[in-house]
């Protein structure tokens, strides 16, 4: 078939080792929109004489009809080479010594990644190559690679798909296999056990089961995890947790008991995960673990995991406010409710709801037709006017008190700092220990 003649019109390179098969017309849309800087590179390498190839999730992508918004190259001419063709001021050295540099076509430009053609030698930490030897043949730097449908590469000049291990059939069955035999393509690198479960989770295209030697590799290959950094782990993790088949991952991996694994025998649950929905990002990963590790402290594995201090700070916080929800009869139990978590208000409502927490139906049904407060939930009581009118120095006194009004204008929606005053007439707060004075917090 005719494709897009941006694409015909290119350059030919140097030609793969291997066969490869015309476009399918599922890749017409893709190949349209490819950016015009991508088909520039192409075309410079090609015109040196280099051989180049799109490889990576854009040629998955691609196959599957969606327009990438990343796309990896790779190519038999060296990273000095590379260099060379694109002037130093537009090329960035990613990672020469393993073949990775990034070029552009012109300043302010889209970076592309291009990574030289490898033939990797032993794993002998089960995490990298112990050495790295540059190549020339597309097809032994594809039989280097984890699954058969990130085995696949296309060139855009001759508008052929190299696909040696079926891949492109996997992609339609739905189906994850290993490049080779799945032991040991995992026992080169423990990483891809963690990338194996992650691409479990396609998204709109669904959960996709690895077939039978995958499975078993990853149930007899999780002990490679060891040699992997617990950075890396929890990258992978994270990425997992934000998966829109996130529940079925997270399932599968306890079955295998790799989140035993991951998680060092600590205890974790995944009721309601299937269920969790309406947020997502950073936002979803923090309410499943919440839900995960809502019994018992698990601040030291998060630590250990090395999560940044915003996620183990929101996943703290969020598990201790679980199944504790106000009464759904009671305004002011509502309103500080409401006022006390703030933006993680839907966050910890999706997770009752998920976790079918006794009355939550009724408590967002009253929240959602409890009007604003009046005055918003800032104090209308500052330090100044409270040391003015009990003439309190400032202090631990006056700073709880100014809590306690804070906490009574939330509760009985006082609109003005008038009300707020007649209301400090009506509380005890010349005697009595200021630290067992109601405060701003929830439960």
């Amino acid at each position: 078939m005719e494709h897009n003649a941006r694409v015909a019109a290119l350059p030919k390179g140097a030609p793969a080792d291997m066969e490869g098969v015309a476009f399918p017309s599922s890749m017409q849309g893709w190949v349209e929109s490819l950016p015009d800087d991508l088909l520039q590179v192409v075309s410079t390498i090609a015109e040196s004489g280099g051989g180049v190839w799109i490889v990576g999730g854009s040629v998955r992508q691609g196959l599957s009809g969606v327009e990438s918004k990343e796309y990896d190259l790779t190519t038999n001419l060296k990273p000095e080479q590379i260099i060379e063709q694109f002037g130093i001021s537009n090329s960035i050295d990613v990672g020469a010594k393993y073949g990775t540099v990034a070029v552009r076509v012109r300043s302010g430009g889209e970076f592309y990644e291009i990574t030289t053609l490898r033939c990797d030698q032993e794993y002998l930490d089960g995490r990298r190559p112990d050495s790295v030897i540059f190549g020339n043949s597309l097809l032994e730097d594809l039989e280097r690679r984890d699954l058969t449908i990130n085995a696949m590469a296309v060139d855009l000049s001759r508008q052929l798909l190299y696909d040696p291990f079926d891949g492109y059939q996997d992609l339609q069955n739905g189906v994850l296999s290993a490049v080779g035999s799945a032991p040991t393509r995992l026992s080169e690198d423990g990483l891809r056990v963690m990338r194996a479960y992650r691409f479990m989770d396609q998204g709109d295209a669904g959960f996709w089961s690895p077939d039978d030697d995958l499975a078993s590799g990853l149930r007899d290959c999780q002990y490679m995890l060891k040699n992997v950094s617990v950075e890396r782990i929890w990258q992978e993790l994270r990425r997992i947790l934000a998966g829109v088949h996130a529940s079925l991952v997270l399932e599968k991996m306890s079955d295998d008991g790799v989140l035993a694994t991951i998680f060092s025998g600590h205890e974790y649950d995944l009721k309601g995960q299937a269920k969790l929905g309406e947020i997502s990002g950073d936002e979803m990963v923090v309410a499943r673990l919440a839900m995960m590790f809502r019994v018992g402290d698990a601040s030291a594995l998060m630590k250990r995991l090395t999560m940044s201090k915003v996620i183990m700070t929101g996943v703290n916080e969020l598990s201790r406010s679980l199944s504790h929800l106000p009464d759904a009869n009671s305004a002011s139990e509502l309103r500080l409710y409401r006022t006390v978590m703030g933006a993680r208000l839907n966050q910890q409502l999706a997770c009752e709801s998920a976790l079918a927490t006794n009355g939550i139906d009724e408590v967002i049904s009253s929240l959602a037709s409890l009007p604003a407060n009046v005055a918003g939930n800032s104090p209308l009581a500052d330090g100044n006017w409270i040391a003015e009118v009990t003439g309190l120095s400032m202090g631990i006194k006056l700073g709880r008190l100014k809590e306690w009004l804070h906490r009574i204008q939330i509760e009985e929606d006082l609109p003005t700092l008038a009300e707020v005053e007649v209301r400090l007439g009506q509380v005890a707060w010349q005697d009595g220990e200021p630290k067992e004075w109601p405060r701003i917090r929830w439960p």
